[in-house]
């Protein structure tokens, strides 16, 4: 899942011809460390919803921010150090599956999406006014 936030390019331009390369991008990854969290935070509240044992949620975990092809991103996932490995049942109950031609559709379908989709607008204000703060 990504998000992409048009119109920050140009911004973000100003701001290196104003302050430098190497602020921007400190600034750029502290906002988007912020982002992260808060959608982490998002996440394991709609996860929470069908928890049995609390593992799943848990083991999620937020990356540091990296450079990849040009762009900052960050990632947020299942953790799958250790003996619980939850990340492959995750995937199970956000898309369902099928054993022996019979369908299964588990309570959490669709959960962690729904999550993501509903908090797009909100992460991105969150990463603007970050942005804002970290500048002025």
């Amino acid at each position: 899942m990504s998000i992409e936030i048009k119109g920050m390019d140009e911004v973000l331009a100003k701001l290196d011809q104003q302050l430098g390369t190497r602020k921007v991008n400190a600034y750029s990854k502290e906002a988007l460390t912020i982002m992260g969290r808060y959608l982490a935070v998002q996440i394991k509240n709609a996860v929470a919803s069908y928890r049995d044992t609390g593992v799943t949620v848990q083991e999620i975990v937020v990356s540091t921010p990296r450079k990849k092809d040009g762009t900052l991103t960050v990632k947020i996932g299942w953790d799958g150090m250790g003996s619980r490995q939850r990340w492959r049942l995750v995937h199970l109950n956000e898309f369902g599956y099928t054993r022996s031609g019979r369908t299964y559709r588990p309570r959490g379908i669709g959960k962690i999406q729904k999550a993501y989709d509903s908090n797009k607008v909100q992460t991105k204000e969150l990463g603007q006014n970050q942005l804002r703060k970290l500048v002025n």
